[in-house]
């Protein structure tokens, strides 16, 4: 298939770091994407971060979100994609009772090495984010800020 990466729908392996289920669909790195799927929960948020490196790109496929980015915010439907530039100070926030999903996207990426190390080692916000924020740090990610 000369180089393509073939995913075939309901496959992947499962992640659930911070208490949200994701499948990861591809794997990336320094020169290709991570493509994942997430269950976001009503109210479910990560804290306002940014991808120095790497655009992310969300594609709603149910439920409904909250966004912020450079502190402007806004709301996206299913079948509404949103992408974050590079440098880009954000963070999202679950807005349906049912829950939403989304289908990310990190370019270039090492976004699903950053939920692999935190699921392998077991880690929590609650006590372990001396070695969360070093792994970010490792995966072109720092935290800015608070949650929405």
């Amino acid at each position: 298939m000369g180089g393509a990466v073939h995913a075939p729908s309901g496959s992947g392996e499962t992640n659930t770091a911070f208490g949200l289920p994701r499948r990861f669909h591809v794997s990336g790195n320094d020169t290709s994407p991570s493509v994942w799927e997430e269950d976001i929960p009503d109210g479910a948020e990560p804290p306002r971060h940014i991808h120095h490196a790497a655009t992310e790109i969300f594609v709603v496929r149910s439920g409904r979100l909250l966004f912020e980015a450079d502190g402007v915010q806004f709301e996206a439907d299913p079948g509404d994609t949103v992408t974050i530039p590079p440098g880009t100070v954000h963070a999202f926030k679950g807005l349906a009772p049912e829950g939403s999903v989304a289908v990310i996207v990190l370019t270039p990426g090492a976004g699903d090495a950053f939920f692999r190390q935190v699921e392998s080692e077991g880690l929590s916000p609650e006590t372990d984010m001396p070695r969360i924020v070093q792994i970010a740090s490792e995966t072109d990610l720092e935290f800015a800020g608070p949650p929405l």
